[in-house]
């Protein structure tokens, strides 16, 4: 298992699926973070290029979990959905029980979840705007104490500000721009991220990943990368780099202890991609109940808390045979939550065996670093009621 910081020299594109051509105006847009599969991409091309041939069933076969960003030594995970503040006060979001009514919920038996501790008649509520990653410092406060957690600025970064750039289309036989036509690109800068007053700071940004293979060949070349190679669109460049310090696979000490004294809380640390939309196929659609992926944990989905819009993933192929545009599918997104009840197996639960580890429902999803999950603790005798 290697871990790599990996250095954008360039600003990076990691598009967001909607078409692009050659026509007047246009326009290449990018997500506001790194997709899985543009990272995994790059380093299966590089351990390709160095093993001087591509077996795609073995390239395929490295596993990847990440990306994530790294700021001075410190990593930064995707903020949780079940954090809300004001502007002077910080929330939690948890499942409710509805006195006196009903819900028109996908799935029969699923709670709703609600602000907890904001009044019913409270109609000046106006969420504040929340930075997008956590410091794992802060991340960890937040899976172990359930609720009772000071939001603090410091712990925080927004997303790499949006880089945009006009280009022209040039002639190859006068080395020329062809007349009209114009394209424009939006890329992450990760030289720069917003300040609390929307200013930009400059700071460098990085990425981290994990990489392991069980093939021996490939193993012994992903622990020698070091070089420059391009990644995403129009090829920026990046600088990879091993990091043989980095700690931060192993979860949090005493977390183990305090969710199975609890019930069990799910976050995706990145995009999950599931057969049932945003529901894991693991789960049973009629009674919420399934086992955590690798593990004969029985648990039952109380309810969840997902992103109002899913996110686009594409890409481009070009495994022999299967050359051209990838099929565009639905991304859950990170920082979704979902909360469990244990219902067997709590006793031989090891937070060990599925921290950071994937929890989507095809291999081939796990190995490019989709679904990605941290797990925490909350109290499911506390639920909240609304009428």
């Amino acid at each position: 298992m290697s871990t790599f910081v990996i250095t954008p020299i360039d600003p990076i594109i990691s598009r967001d699926s909607r078409p692009f051509g050659p026509v007047r105006g246009a326009r290449v847009r990018s997500l506001d973070w790194i997709v899985p599969s543009v990272v995994c991409g790059t380093l299966r091309t590089i351990v390709g290029k160095i093993a001087g041939e591509f077996e795609v069933e073995k390239l395929k076969a490295i596993n990847i979990t990440g990306p994530f960003l790294e700021k001075e030594g410190v990593i930064y995970l995707p903020r949780p959905l079940d954090y809300v503040k004001s502007e002077n006060l910080s929330y939690v979001i948890r499942p409710g029980e509805i006195e006196n009514g009903g819900t028109d919920m996908p799935i029969a038996g699923l709670l709703p979840s609600f602000i907890q501790g904001l009044e019913a008649d409270d109609e000046d509520f106006k969420p504040a705007r929340i930075p997008a990653f956590w410091s794992l410092d802060a991340m960890s406060k937040w899976l172990s104490e359930d609720g009772q957690f000071e939001f603090n600025n410091c712990d925080c970064l927004d997303s790499p500000q949006k880089d945009e750039r006009v280009h022209v289309s040039i002639d190859p036989e006068s080395g020329s721009s062809e007349e009209g036509k114009l394209f424009s690109t939006t890329s992450l800068d990760f030289k720069s991220s917003a300040g609390d007053d929307g200013a930009k700071k400059v700071s460098q940004l990085r990425i981290v990943i994990r990489a392991e293979t069980e093939d021996a060949r490939y193993s012994k070349i992903i622990d020698e990368i070091s070089k420059l190679h391009p990644m995403g669109g129009e090829r920026r460049l990046t600088e990879w780099k091993i990091d043989t310090e980095n700690k931060f696979w192993l979860p949090p000490e005493g977390l183990e202890q305090k969710i199975v004294n609890s019930s069990l809380r799910m976050i995706l640390a990145t995009p999950a991609i599931f057969t049932n939309g945003w529901l894991p196929g693991w789960i049973d659609k009629e009674t919420c109940v399934g086992k955590i992926p690798g593990t004969e944990v029985k648990v039952k989905l109380v309810s969840a808390i997902v992103s109002k819009r899913w996110e686009a993933v594409s890409g481009w192929s070009y495994e022999k045979g299967k050359s051209g545009e990838k099929p565009l599918r639905r991304m859950t997104p990170a920082g979704s939550v979902y909360f469990f009840d244990f219902l067997d197996g709590s006793e031989i639960f090891s937070l060990k065996d599925v921290w950071l580890r994937s929890v989507c429902d095809e291999l081939q999803d796990r190995a490019d670093g989709f679904g990605a999950a941290i797990w925490g603790a909350w109290n499911n005798t506390e639920k909240c009621s609304k009428n």
